[in-house]
């Protein structure tokens, strides 16, 4: 409805803190990492597939108690010295995923949230990192391209140009009918491309199946060319191949 007067908007000034309500028999301990449960609105220990709400401020046990009965009180945003499960130096930039109130690692993977970026590396497996609440794992980006394949020979099929830097996350390959033969490679040189992925035996793939890629590389230059190679069928071509790359544009 279009407003007919003026009224008052209330405003919060204050960023850094807020306050949500618990769900009955969650208990929260101090420094936690703190979720939303999608399904009901009320926060808890992070637990998988629920929205990272921030870092508790202070213990909230909710043992015995109804929803919204008790409220946690939680850091929203600020830079914090954690673990990190597989940091290194060049870590600097990249997302940070959280799967329960206390797991950070790089890794994106079903369920997680994510929880910021990593803004330092102090020592490898820890980070210095920037929380984002409400934010999607999801800002991560993705490229699905086509893969052809041939009983006449390779193909080397176009996948990207990066823009920025880029880290690869994870890779996935399918196929609606799987080649007899033949691996897929890939990388950054049209020729032998096969610093992300080497040497994968498509054979392998179920039809229709979606397979996740081990990745041999995941740092991407800035203006780079990314090439997906599919080796040469033998009598039965592949057919509907689709290449899917998840990554993250660094700063």
């Amino acid at each position: 409805m279009a407003l007919t007067a003026n009224r008052e908007v209330s405003r919060y000034v204050d960023q850094e803190l807020r306050s949500y309500r618990v769900a009955g028999g969650a208990h929260v301990f101090k420094g936690a990492f703190v979720g939303l449960n999608r399904a009901t609105g009320y926060a808890r220990a992070l637990a998988s597939g629920d929205a990272f709400v921030g870092i508790a401020y202070e213990e909230a046990d909710a043992t015995g108690a109804s929803n919204g009965d008790k409220s946690v009180r939680v850091f929203t945003q600020g830079d914090f010295l954690l673990a990190v499960t597989g940091t290194v130096i060049t870590s600097i930039g990249r997302p940070v995923f959280v799967s329960g109130d206390d797991a950070l690692s790089l890794t994106l993977a079903a369920g997680v949230a994510r929880v910021g970026r990593c803004v330092d590396v102090p020592s490898d497996g820890t980070a210095i990192v920037r929380i984002e609440t409400l934010e999607d794992a999801q800002e991560v980006r993705y490229a699905n391209v086509p893969l052809a394949s041939l009983t006449s020979g390779a193909t080397t099929n176009p996948v990207m140009i990066t823009h920025k830097p880029c880290v690869i996350l994870a890779a996935e390959v399918v196929f609606n009918t799987k080649p007899d033969a033949g691996n897929l490679d890939v990388g950054v040189g049209n020729t032998t491309p096969n610093e992300i992925v080497s040497a994968f035996n498509l054979t392998s793939l179920t039809n229709n199946v979606r397979s996740a890629l081990t990745l041999a590389g995941s740092a991407v230059a800035a203006g780079a060319r990314i090439w997906a190679r599919v080796g040469s069928a033998t009598s039965t071509a592949g057919v509907g191949g689709i290449l899917t790359l998840r990554y993250v544009e660094m700063p």
